[in-house]
Parts: structure tokens; C-alpha cells; sequence
């Protein structure tokens, strides 16, 4: 895989603006990452701020920040921020696209840093599978294959994310209205495939607005009794990191459910992104419908 090339942040003089930020649902002690960072520049008293008050509301006071010492524009050594002074430490021994913030009790909540230059459908990608709670890759990991997931035609410009107000983003959430010209659309059918088998077929972009859609869909399938679903993707054309997350919200309400939840025929670029996103966390993924369904069967 290639390396994901770091581009230089530009100036910006949108401090006021709140932060671009996904969280993990819950703190989760030994996770990689607990989500990912949106910086709109490279100016630390114009980025932090937003980022600390939006932490402090959600992980308990932020009381120090730990960056890489390479891809801002200076490094103070204090920050005033939600009307107290917050000590930042500069590593050059830390990776640029990490950022760890100290609360509590050394309570520590990784980010990934996604650099302001990228593309919105880049940076999308990268925080939703940052935000994974099952995610097991590096930030570093994280952008190489958010930058190799090809985007759907139409993706909406930055100035879209912009009218969302950069409100928090929880996974599994809603997202706001998307700017792509006439819109998408996913569609889900279930039907009977045999004793305590459920098929669900979905056709059409699983993404940051359809998510939602397909998640209650599929919730709806892995009530518990289900026996075994079997979700068909071959008819899906455009699979992304929301998918992604999506598919681990149903693999976890599954496994509550005593749902033995499948994955069959994803499509080359399905099977791609599934491949880059790993395993874990993930319901298993088979090549055909029917040997999802005849997986154990005696």
C-alpha cells in the first residue's frame, strides 16, 4: 500500500467555528484510536480551542495535549482554552496524524489527525473508520486506506460539511443533508431462505446518507430468534466507510441478539474497502449467498 502523502495545512482564520469531530460511542480502555479530527489549518490557537471545549464536554476536562511537532505552524507550549490554561507537549518523535489528549486520572482519548488539505470525502472516510469501536488500525493505517476508497460521483464539497455546522458526529448518527445531485438511495429486501435463515438483499450506495437507512433495516433482521441472516451485497455499488460502520453497529447488536449475522457477495470494491477495514469486529464474509447460508450445516 502507499504511503498516504501529508499535505501542508493553510491558514484559516475560523476559530469560532466548532470542531470537525467523531468520537467513539463509549471510551474504550486499550483502543487504538477513540476517534478522529478534522483541523480546518495548521494554526494551534485557532484549532485547539474548539477541540478541548468539545472534549471537556464529553471525556472530562482536558488538562494536556500531546502532537507531533511536525505539520503546525508553531508550537506554544500553553493554550488558553475554555477559560483556563491547557500545557501542550510537542513531540518529534510523534507522528503528525496523532493526537492525544490527557483528562482526568491520565485519562487518554487518541484522535486521528486528518490534514486539513485533503478532500471532504477523504477526511469523511477517515473519521468514521477512526470512530469504530471495533477499529484496530493506527492513524497512520487509517488514512492510507481512507485515501484509496474512490469516491461516488457527485460527493458533496467542503462548504456542505461547512452548513452542517461541524457539529459532533456520532457514530451510528445521522449525518446532515448531502449536496450530491439527486441524491442516493439504498433498498433492503428480506425474505425466508429456509428454517431460521433470513435473507436480506441490498441494492444501491451504502454511504454517509444512506447508513442510517441500512442500519435500521438490518437491526430490524437480527431480532433475536432470527437464527441466521445472510445480508446479499452483490447488489451494492458504492460501499464506504459509513458502510463499514454500519455493518459493525449491526455485527454488535447481533451478537446481543444470539443472531448469527453473514455477509455474502460483495462486489470487488465491497470486498475492497471490507478487506482494508479488517476483520475484527466485522461479521464473517462469504463469496456466494448460498454458502453463507449452508455455512455448518451438516
Amino acid at each position: 500500500m502507499a504511503p498516504y502523502a501529508y499535505r501542508p495545512p493553510p491558514a484559516s482564520g475560523a476559530s469560532s467555528a466548532a470542531p470537525r469531530l467523531r468520537l467513539n460511542p463509549a471510551l474504550r480502555h486499550g483502543a487504538v484510536l477513540d476517534g478522529g479530527w478534522w483541523p480546518r489549518s495548521g494554526e494551534p490557537a485557532a484549532e485547539l480551542p474548539g477541540l478541548i471545549r468539545a472534549l471537556d464536554g464529553r471525556r472530562g476536562p482536558v488538562q494536556r495535549i500531546e502532537l507531533g511537532a511536525t505539520g503546525w505552524r508553531s508550537r506554544p507550549d500553553l493554550l488558553q482554552a475554555a477559560g483556563r490554561p491547557v500545557r501542550l507537549c510537542w513531540s518529534s518523535e510523534m507522528p503528525s496524524d496523532l493526537l492525544v489528549a490527557v483528562g482526568p486520572g491520565d485519562a487518554r482519548t487518541r484522535l486521528l489527525v486528518v490534514p486539513p488539505g485533503v478532500s471532504v470525502f477523504t477526511a469523511r472516510s477517515a473519521l468514521d473508520l477512526a470512530a469504530l469501536t471495533s477499529n484496530t488500525a493506527g492513524a497512520s493505517e487509517i488514512m492510507d486506506a481512507a485515501s484509496l476508497l474512490p469516491p461516488p460521483p457527485g460527493t458533496e464539497p467542503e462548504s456542505v460539511w461547512e452548513s452542517e455546522g461541524g457539529r459532533l458526529y456520532e457514530g451510528g448518527g445521522r449525518p446532515g443533508p448531502s449536496g450530491r445531485r439527486g441524491g442516493t438511495a439504498v433498498a433492503l429486501r428480506q425474505e425466508r431462505a429456509g428454517p431460521d435463515r433470513t435473507l436480506v438483499r441490498v441494492s444501491g450506495e451504502i454511504d454517509l446518507m444512506t447508513a442510517p437507512e441500512c442500519r435500521a433495516g438490518l437491526l430490524a433482521a437480527v431480532r433475536p430468534g432470527a437464527g441466521r441472516v445472510v445480508v446479499d451485497l452483490s447488489g451494492v455499488t458504492f460501499f464506504g466507510a459509513a458502510g463499514v460502520s454500519m455493518l459493525a453497529a449491526v455485527w454488535n447488536r447481533a451478537g446481543e441478539a444470539g443472531v448469527d449475522l453473514r455477509v455474502a457477495a460483495p462486489s470487488a470494491h465491497v470486498g475492497r474497502v471490507l478487506e482494508l477495514a479488517g476483520a475484527h469486529g466485522l461479521p464473517p464474509v462469504h463469496a456466494t449467498v448460498q454458502e453463507a447460508l449452508d455455512h455448518g450445516r451438516e
